[in-house]
């Protein structure tokens, strides 16, 4: 009887070893559904974040900071009005990423320019940091119409603007411009009248 109960087990654990054997292996665990949207947010966050940007510097350059609406920025750029709220926290914080996203644009392009030329062509630079910027200005007039209204007004927007991009542009120009003024290349007034010169 034993022999019997024995052989008929190592049958069963044959057998079970055997399909054990058969079945297909098991696949890795595959990521969480959340883990999948996020890779797939950061793979189109790029071309979102930058459509919501250019739209909203476009609307608010319009209708002022009051009067910009994040839903219709959000229907506008063709993207969800969630989006705004994800990646931008509110309106403020909207604002205040376009407007950086506009003056990195405008960095990189007077940098460059800047790089172009030796550093002992003083009126070469002048000149071409000139035509850049009317360039830049050209194909972006709503980054001007901007920051012309948000002079107009003395706003927390306003000193965030002169604190973290007006006098560092200024600070980083005036050496170029009293060089062209030791030079006789440009009037003898003061630097920062030059600036806002140029600056519109």
């Amino acid at each position: 009887m034993s022999k019997r109960v024995s052989s008929k087990a190592r049958t069963t654990t044959s057998r079970s070893r055997s399909a054990a054997g058969s079945r297909p292996k098991k696949r890795a665990a595959e990521p969480p559904r959340d883990a999948v949207r996020s890779d797939v947010a950061d793979a189109t966050d790029d071309t979102t974040r930058g459509k919501i940007l250019a739209t909203a510097l476009q609307v608010f350059a319009e209708r002022g900071f009051d009067g910009a609406r994040t839903r219709d920025i959000a229907e506008q750029a063709g993207a969800n009005l969630g989006l705004i709220t994800y990646y931008f926290g509110n309106k403020d914080g909207l604002w205040r990423e376009a407007v950086a996203s506009a003056f990195a644009e405008l960095q990189r392009e007077l940098a460059d320019t800047m790089a172009a030329h030796p550093a002992d062509d003083v009126r070469g630079q002048l000149e071409q940091l000139t035509h850049r910027f009317i360039r830049f200005v050209a194909r972006k007039p709503e980054f001007m119409r901007l920051m012309n209204d948000e002079g107009k007004h003395e706003s927390a927007r306003m000193r965030w603007l002169v604190d973290r991009y007006v006098r560092p542009m200024h600070e980083a120009l005036r050496a170029l411009i009293e060089r062209g003024q030791a030079l006789g290349i440009l009037p003898p007034i003061p630097p920062v009248s030059l600036h806002y010169m140029f600056l519109g």
